[in-house]
């Protein structure tokens, strides 16, 4: 088993170092200009072509060369030759892409030329014992190791490494489905089997910017972490999000961009357009993602799609009096959770503390008097007030008990509490602190079970947070359970000096060795430690987050769907901005966008002043 390593210097700094970009030469962008007219005109000189090749950076030894042709909505087109005959020449190869019956089918198209080259020999493998687990004898790292196999008909096929993240694969499992399902299980238990791995690169758009990107798991090198690379990031996501919020306030909830389908892997017999799942909670992450970024970029051009956003929210508003007086829960999907009337506060104060427009205040005192109600005499929340459309009533409570909605209840009022009238603030405080009480010192007996090594209650984190601005309600262990539960994931995360591969930096993990996890969720978790950090003029504690913040958003850029990153998608326009869940996943969710767009664009502001102490710091 592998043993966890120790800490060395500057475990968070400059993960670029570790994984460098391509930087191509003018003789890779002279190629790249040959390449991208043969494959136009289907001529190639072959001297030229080759001349050509043994002026550029790549790799001019290599046991196997592969060629892949990417175009949007087709079929792509791989050639490969090993062996003596990839020896033989890079026009070789390249001239039997040219001879591909479907050339010019995709060459009328904005294409992607991908090419891998492998130049270490293929080692024999058990495919059915190969393991994810570092450490193991037959250690596959999915999107960095690739498969080459013989079958029974004496065909050879390849699976190359950056195969799972264009095919959407992320555990072995997956991977022996989906060779299952191309060639039949007997066919692959039969076949003989080959690890392997590849330098791989792609052309960037249609040559249009006439250069070549270096693929690291299926994805394009991301280099240093920059500022512009986190608005850019931003930018996207709202783009999409303007792009595909419907007219009436619903967002695009699921969309998978390897098999440009809505329909939703956890609802799978559900048909997208005729019964779409909707959940409720998350669409309200859509609209907190346009407000944070707002308060960041200041250009009020996506207020109206929160205001659309909100009008679908209030239709599934439903109205409740608590000792006389109106309470409103949001009713979704035959449930009433929680969550979705707290994230709903939550993201219509934020809405009026931003813009000052205070035509939903009535709303947000309705549900605000809900949650206040939900808070039974133990400080525990009623998770769910109708579950199926039936009510649950506090003795059935523990049957529908739900980790993290009482922390996004917690952060609702919180916010709503800039609002409240001067008697309601102070009845919300009572309930805050007798819920945060249960929260803090009960739960953690008595649901022991539920908790993680690596911290999740990220909501709960960032309403404490929210709660300092209230003097009334500040408690030292309310700040002392934040920033543990910071250090604790700060602790858990892979660094530069220990990452099994260099992509891992800033991911998560359970158990040293786990596949990397970068989560935007919890990022605002520790993200909110940070700002609690700040509000406390605790400048050491800020100090001591703001490195793992830096690198925690080095790796969660990994799954923003980029120009560069879509040269597999056949919808590249609608799978533009997306975030995606994992690595090698191809599948985001509204609430996937939601995370990770809303850390960076609450991070953004941060930004210059921690750059000037850390240059002062240096200095």
């Amino acid at each position: 088993m592998i043993q966890e390593p120790g800490r060395r210097q500057a475990p968070f700094d400059a993960p670029e170092k570790h994984l460098p970009a391509h930087v191509a030469t003018k003789a890779d962008e002279v190629f790249l200009l040959a390449l991208v007219s043969g494959i136009r005109s289907g001529a190639c000189i072959g001297n030229a072509i080759q001349q050509l090749f043994g002026r550029t950076s790549f790799p001019q030894e290599y046991v196997r060369l592969t060629l892949i042709l990417y175009a949007p909505g087709k079929r792509r087109i791989l050639v490969s030759r090993g062996g003596e005959a990839a020896k033989k020449a890079f026009s070789f190869v390249f001239q039997r892409l040219l001879r591909h019956p479907r050339r010019q089918e995709l060459a009328t198209k904005p294409f992607r030329l991908q090419m891998d080259f492998v130049v270490d020999q293929p080692v024999r493998v058990d495919f059915y014992k190969l393991r994810l687990r570092h450490g193991h004898e037959q250690h596959f790292e999915i999107g960095v190791d690739g498969l080459e196999y013989l079958g029974p008909d004496g065909k050879l096929h390849l699976f190359l490494p950056g195969d799972a993240y264009a095919r959407s694969i992320m555990s072995m499992g997956q991977l022996r489905d989906y060779l299952h399902r191309v060639h039949g299980e007997e066919y692959v238990r039969q076949a003989v089997f080959q690890r392997f791995r590849s330098l791989s690169f792609v052309s960037r758009g249609d040559a249009g910017k006439n250069t070549w990107l270096r693929l690291y798991r299926g994805h394009p090198v991301m280099g240093e972490l920059t500022k512009g690379r986190l608005e850019h990031a931003v930018n996207l996501a709202i783009s999409h999000i303007q792009l595909t919020q419907e007219q009436g306030g619903k967002f695009l909830y699921y969309y998978d961009a390897a098999l440009d389908t809505r329909r939703d892997h956890e609802h799978p017999h559900r048909d997208p357009r005729k019964n779409p799942y909707y959940n409720i909670l998350r669409h309200c992450g859509g609209a907190l993602t346009c407000l944070f970024y707002e308060k960041y970029a200041r250009t009020g051009q996506t207020l109206e799609n929160v205001r659309r956003a909100v009008e679908y929210l209030l239709d599934q508003t439903r109205i409740q009096e608590y000792q006389g007086r109106e309470g409103g829960f949001v009713y979704s999907e035959k449930k009433g959770k929680l969550g979705g009337s707290a994230i709903a506060l939550y993201m219509l104060a934020e809405y009026q503390l931003f813009t000052g427009d205070d035509r939903y205040q009535a709303w947000a005192e309705r549900l605000a008097w809900h949650l206040v109600n939900q808070v039974t005499a133990s400080g525990e929340f009623i998770y769910y007030n109708i579950y199926l459309d039936k009510p649950v009533t506090e003795e059935e409570n523990q049957k529908y008990f739900s980790f993290y909605y009482p922390g996004e209840a917690v952060c609702g009022l919180a916010r709503y509490l800039h609002l409240a009238a001067p008697a309601d603030r102070k009845l919300i405080c009572e309930k805050l602190r007798k819920a945060l009480d249960f929260l803090l010192v009960v739960r953690p007996r008595t649901r022991a079970s539920e908790y993680t090594v690596l911290p999740s209650d990220s909501w709960l984190m960032m309403g404490i947070k929210e709660l300092w601005d209230f003097p009334e309600i500040r408690d030292p262990s309310y700040a002392d359970f934040v920033f543990a539960d910071a250090r604790k994931m700060v602790q858990l995360m892979y660094t530069v000096t220990d990452a099994p591969c260099p992509d891992y930096a800033g991911a998560f993990y359970y158990n040293f060795g786990d596949y990397p996890y970068a989560d935007g969720a919890r990022c605002e978790g520790l993200l909110g430690a940070y700002e609690l950090a700040v509000k406390m003029g605790d400048r050491k504690t800020a100090s001591e987050l703001w490195p793992a913040l830096r690198l925690a958003a080095w790796a969660l850029l990994h799954l923003v769907n980029t120009e560069d990153s879509l040269y597999f998608a056949p919808r590249p326009d609608l799978a533009l901005g997306g975030i995606r869940f994992k690595y090698t996943r191809q599948w985001f969710r509204i609430d996937t966008i939601q995370h990770v767009a809303s850390f960076f664009a609450k991070m953004l502001p941060h930004w210059d002043a921690e750059d000037q102490a850390a240059r002062a710091a240096r200095t």
